[in-house]
């Protein structure tokens, strides 16, 4: 049984193209970017377990990230895909990272945004003090529920808030649970691959960890667009000539 829905969308004849959305968010977080890329790209627009169309699985090994990991290879080989562009957001920037990481032969570039995941949370929104994952008893305990966002259109953010709040409590748990498991600043190095990170250049406590990106990826282009932690919606035209222009070359 698949792990995580998929939808494809997009120029059939395209470079095919994987998109990972993040924590509490579903494939609402392109719904400003399918249209344009889809115009040059075959998209891949996967869910993550307890996300969106997906299902929560009780198995906690299911939300493991070398479950994870594997599952995104299964869809690549299920969709006939060779070898595709991947992107991610936030946590699926995180994720994204990873997949590269054990899959470099069949990752022609990498793109991610804002993901402090990648490199260790320390800052409030999925932990709390001493280091210990929040206990909730609804999504929106967490800080990084969509209906906090403010720079957010309205319709694509009522459709992510109505993702965040049918996530199940026992799924983000285990997400909560496993966030040290996306840190990859120890392997980064390792990208054999061109990366493009899109950088919301008003989410504060992410811009530390852009020169760390510039340090630890050999490849790397950073492009810093005026936005915040979900920079893909909250300036997509710039976003997606970004994208557009990183795998143009």
């Amino acid at each position: 049984m698949s792990l995580m829905s998929v939808e494809e969308a997009g120029n059939p004849d395209g470079a095919p193209m994987l998109l990972v959305h993040g924590f509490l968010s579903s494939n609402a977080q392109w719904d400003l970017n399918r249209d344009e890329l889809g115009k040059h790209y075959r998209l891949l627009l996967v869910e993550l377990p307890g996300h969106g169309q997906s299902d929560a699985p009780d198995e906690h090994d299911s939300y493991a990230i070398e479950r994870l990991v594997d599952e995104l290879e299964a869809i690549r080989e299920r969709h006939n895909v060779d070898t595709w562009w991947v992107c991610g957001q936030s946590l699926g920037g995180a994720i994204s990272i990873l997949y590269a990481l054990a899959a470099p032969d069949r990752v022609r570039g990498l793109v991610f945004t804002n993901t402090r995941a990648a490199f260790g949370i320390k800052r409030e929104g999925v932990s709390a003090k001493g280091g210990e994952p929040p206990s909730i008893t609804s999504t929106r305990d967490l800080p990084v529920h969509p209906i906090n966002a403010k720079r957010l259109a309205e319709p694509i953010k009522q459709r992510m808030v109505a993702a965040a709040d049918a996530m199940s409590v026992d799924a983000t748990n285990q997400f909560l649970a496993r966030r040290h498991t996306w840190k990859s600043t120890g392997r980064m190095a390792e990208l054999s691959m061109p990366v493009l990170l899109v950088n919301g250049e008003w989410e504060s406590a992410f811009q530390p960890f852009v020169d760390e990106a510039k340090s630890r990826i050999p490849h790397i282009h950073v492009v810093s667009i005026p936005g915040g932690h979900a920079i893909n919606a909250e300036q997509p035209e710039r976003f997606n000539e970004a994208v557009i222009s990183f795998i143009n070359g």
